[in-house]
């Protein structure tokens, strides 16, 4: 016996070192071939991604652009730098020179400011295009550029290990977190951080703290963040050592002219007005020039031509010298009829100053080639001067929403990206990510919906197996306890649900504040979902149950329905959105992960087997009929056996479970439709195992019982609730989808939300990060939040 003992510890043993020696070795560091191809990999990842996305920004030259809007890049005064690094000099209309500039430097470290819409965010993009296109030198290839936006990071996480995490879910290629952490730390990966001018002003400052405590020993960056935000972080301290800062620069207004001439080259029922409003513009800045011309000959301290000289759309536009001689000459050169002169000189020189913002300049042209162009024309002339560009934001989203998306499908798609817009604003967030929409939802509504499921299985299995009157107090009672779970869970989220005991356990182990949504580290997960579902549901079902049968009914009746309830959510697990692998593709591991958590299971079942019968002897008499069975070594194996078999079957169902959420190397990028589709596989699968185990446990009883019939129906009722309420409880899919039909009846969003989606972002009205959408701009999204909505009830 104590032989048998003694094996049975060591095969269990055996079991879970295998599976820690091979959790050790999926994050062992990369050898330099491995990571020379992990990295490769990963750089043609990046090219084929952000080239479509630049192609759909329109970024890329094309016979539809005959020419792209280029922006000027200088050195950032000196006191914006700490004058170890000057900043680089150039144009968009040569990145490649631009990216010799900052492969030339020591170390690779560069921030990009400017005013919002001074296309930072542009050149961002176009330097990482060129980055990964460059071609290697002797030293081989430099570190791959990836584009990350800050503005749904949390400062209280280490700013690498969110980069990590973020790099792993994106680019499944790289393997794991703690892979893509090495690349990070190691400086294989160039980190290009978009978005900091996004994130809340409250937690601005300690998003630049984590910046610079992250990057404080060389590791290359590129950094883009608003000129007001970055003067003020300076003035707590250097934002980051030894780094280049390159400005914006006003655009040269010849060059917006060409651009804007080209684009109304496509023509449209105003072409005449706007015509004459261009020739307009580009007369006043012939006399602008000529008169900074004549200033300098009288020895006046003007630099060079600039509508900001004029101070018109700053409110400083006044009785000096240089705006009367400008406004007479400009009223006195103007066309005596054409609609463009009702624009005041002010007006003018308020419209110039706005069109050498790339963004204003991208907007106006949207103002071309549509049927009410002329009241987009007129409503452009009769706007205030220190209003203007918000008057051709509004005109330009206008006619974006009402004529590029609204013609065909959507009808109110306005409206619903206003919703949208004011969702984000609520949530204070700029990235519009499909499986957060559930917070657009009361939480109540998720609670009712799961109380109701619980109600129903409760009713029917009880009113099938005993009678009417037990089936209605039965569906009370398992209807509140869902009731209150259900909330309980979807107030916290399902990345909460499925990290908490993660939480915990960083809380005891570090002084410093608790991580966030660590995914990628996370260890606790599936018994963290378990608890959080279980404790809530079996707590309340006991209270309830024990007012009616004592405390005894009330603790076996919590016990049975939370683990009913909750080691189901435990093998599924809570959390975000996953990259499921497509069906049969190679370097999933599905046979590796379902061999080794059922070997897993398999030895914690065998120990459990052995627990059961010393439990069970211990509470049996030398005078039980049962006690010369106990001890007997083939009931010990048999237990063992017993308990190894099913707790392997469960271990290959998480096994498959696990496979289900890791998508293969040579899967497809990341996007909210790779999302979308892993998360509703993870379900169905779950859901395909539940209906297998359950549904041989209900052919087992129909052959043994002569009354298995109506057992049947007990059985297919809690089928089917199961498979419902513990989706519904923990992933993100079912509440997402919920949420829509939800939002849908009410008139905000429409039916086919994900279609929707996408075409806004074919027309540009959003764009893709990641699995992640954005609005155009902050400020479209700040416009649009703005909007009154009407609400439609279905």
């Amino acid at each position: 016996m104590a032989l048998l003992f003694v094996l049975l510890f060591l095969g269990a043993g055996g079991a879970w070192l295998l599976a820690r020696r091979r959790r050790r070795a999926a994050i062992a560091p990369l050898g330099p071939r491995r990571r020379a191809e992990v990295l490769e990999r990963l750089r043609g990842a990046v090219l084929r991604d952000w080239a479509a996305e630049a192609e759909k920004r329109g970024l890329t030259p094309d016979t539809r652009r005959p020419r792209l809007l280029h922006t000027q890049w200088a050195p950032a005064p000196p006191e914006l730098s700490d004058g170890t690094t000057r900043g680089l000099t150039g144009s968009t209309a040569d990145v490649a020179g631009l990216v010799e500039s900052f492969t030339a430097l020591v170390p690779r470290r560069l921030v990009v400011i400017g005013p919002a819409g001074s296309g930072k965010s542009t050149l961002l993009l176009l330097m990482l295009l060129e980055l990964c296109r460059a071609p290697h030198d002797e030293a081989g290839p430099g570190p791959v550029p990836v584009l990350f936006t800050l503005g749904s990071y949390d400062p209280r996480r280490d700013l690498l290990d969110w980069l990590a995490q973020r790099l792993a879910a994106e680019y499944p290629g790289v393997g794991s977190a703690e892979v893509a952490g090495d690349l990070l730390r190691g400086g294989h990966v160039l980190p290009c951080l978009d978005g900091l001018d996004e994130i809340p002003r409250r937690r601005l400052a300690r998003v630049l703290t984590r910046v610079q405590r992250a990057f404080s020993s060389g590791l290359p960056v590129i950094l883009a963040c608003r000129t007001e935000e970055y003067e003020r972080a300076l003035a707590a301290g250097p934002v980051m050592y030894r780094a280049s800062v390159t400005e914006a620069r006003e655009l040269a207004f010849p060059h917006v002219l060409a651009y804007l001439r080209d684009s109304l080259g496509r023509g449209g029922p105003a072409h005449a007005d706007w015509a004459d409003l261009l020739g307009r513009l580009e007369h006043g800045w012939g006399v602008l020039e000529d008169e900074v011309r004549t200033a300098r000959l009288r020895g006046e301290p003007v630099t060079a031509p600039s509508w900001s000289l004029l101070g018109a759309a700053s409110g400083r536009w006044g009785d000096t010298a240089l705006t009367k001689r400008w406004a007479a000459q400009v009223e006195a050169a103007a066309e005596p009829s054409g609609p463009a002169r009702q624009a005041s000189p002010e007006l003018l020189a308020a419209l110039g100053e706005a069109l050498t913002s790339p963004l204003t300049a991208a907007l106006f042209t949207d103002l071309y080639g549509h049927p009410d162009a002329d009241a987009s024309f007129g409503q452009l002339l009769r706007s205030d001067p220190a209003q203007v560009r918000a008057a051709v934001l509004d005109n330009a989203v206008r006619v974006l929403f009402d004529h590029r998306l609204t013609p065909d499908s959507w009808p109110d798609a306005r409206r619903h990206l206003a919703f949208l817009a004011r969702h984000l604003e609520r949530t204070d967030r700029t990235e519009l990510a499909w499986w957060e929409l559930t917070d657009a939802v009361h939480h109540a509504v998720y609670g009712v919906l799961l109380g109701l499921l619980a109600a129903v299985a409760a009713g029917v299995t009880t009113a099938s197996a005993v009678g009417a009157h037990d089936g209605v107090l039965a569906a009370v009672q398992l209807g509140l306890a869902g009731l209150a779970t259900g909330t309980l869970v979807s107030w916290l989220g399902p990345e909460l649900v499925g990290s908490w005991l993660d939480r915990a356990r960083h809380r005891l182990t570090s002084s410093e504040e608790p991580e966030q949504g660590r995914r990628g580290e996370a260890r606790f997960e599936r018994l963290s979902t378990a608890l959080a579902v279980a404790g809530p549901m079996g707590g309340v079902l006991s209270v309830l149950a024990a007012l009616q049968g004592g405390p005894a009914a009330g603790l076996l009746g919590g016990l049975v329905f939370g683990l009913l309830f909750g080691v189901p959510a435990g093998m599924l697990g809570a959390g975000g959105p996953v990259r499921g692998p497509r069906w049969f593709r190679r370097g999933t591991g599905f046979w590796r992960r379902v061999r080794g958590s059922a070997g897993t299971g398999a030895g914690a079942g065998a120990v459990l087997g052995l627990l059961f019968w010393a439990v069970l002897r211990a509470a049996s008499s030398p005078a039980a009929s049962n006690w010369e069975q106990l001890n007997r070594g083939t009931y010990v194996v048999a237990s063992s056996l017993a308990f190894a078999l099913v707790c392997a079957v469960l271990g290959a169902l998480s096994g498959f479970l696990k496979w289900l959420q890791a998508p293969a190397p040579a899967d497809d990028s990341t996007s909210p439709h790779v999302l979308l589709r892993g998360d509703r596989r993870l379900v169905a699968g779950w859901a395909a195992a539940i209906a297998a185990l359950l549904g041989l446990g209900m052919a087992r009883i129909m052959a043994a019982d002569a009354e298995g019939a109506g057992r049947v129906v007990e059985g297919a009722a809690l089928l089917v609730v199961v498979a419902l309420w513990v989706p519904l409880a923990v992933r993100t899919w079912p509440r997402y989808v919920v949420a829509r039909c939800w939002l849908w009846l009410r008139g905000d969003l429409p039916r086919d939300l994900m279609g929707f989606l996408e075409h806004a972002h074919q027309v540009s009205a959003l764009r893709q990060t990641g699995g992640v959408y954005q609005f155009r701009h902050k400020d479209v999204q700040d416009h649009l939040s703005r909007t009154p909505g009407q609400t439609v009830r279905r």
